[in-house]
């Protein structure tokens, strides 16, 4: 069990961080440029990232990894990317844990849920 969380962990801090580089190195074509590059900047940033996020969940869920790990790992990396920023995380940095903490955390258990009852009707005897 303890294997499966540190999966669900890693899975989740793998997709926001590489979620994250995507935006990076696209934010002035793909997100205008106009602010820095980062997912809460952008309703289509942060719909890419939420995405990715829940769409790792749904197939995460259909092998039983835990949407709070994923979760987990996505706010450490969220964490890590913002503190790790020049310039320091800034004065918002409270507001953006919390919002950011929310939104990750309602794409990645949504999607585990889901994944896990799309596993329990197409394999019911599991």
């Amino acid at each position: 069990m303890t294997i499966i969380r540190a999966i669900g962990f890693i899975i989740g801090l793998l997709t926001f961080a590489g979620t994250h580089a995507v935006e990076v190195i696209m934010w002035s074509r793909w997100f205008g440029g106009e602010y820095r590059p980062w997912f809460l900047n952008s309703g289509q940033a942060a719909m890419l990232t939420l995405g990715s996020l829940f769409g790792v969940s749904l197939m995460a869920g259909c092998f039983r990894v835990s949407g709070l790990m994923i979760s987990a790992g996505a706010f450490a990396a969220m964490t890590l990317i913002m503190f790790g920023r020049v310039g320091g995380p800034g004065t918002l940095a409270p507001i953006v844990l919390g919002a950011g903490g929310l939104f990750i955390a309602a794409a990645t258990l949504l999607g585990a849920w889901l994944g896990s009852e799309i596993r329990d009707r197409v394999l019911p005897n599991r």
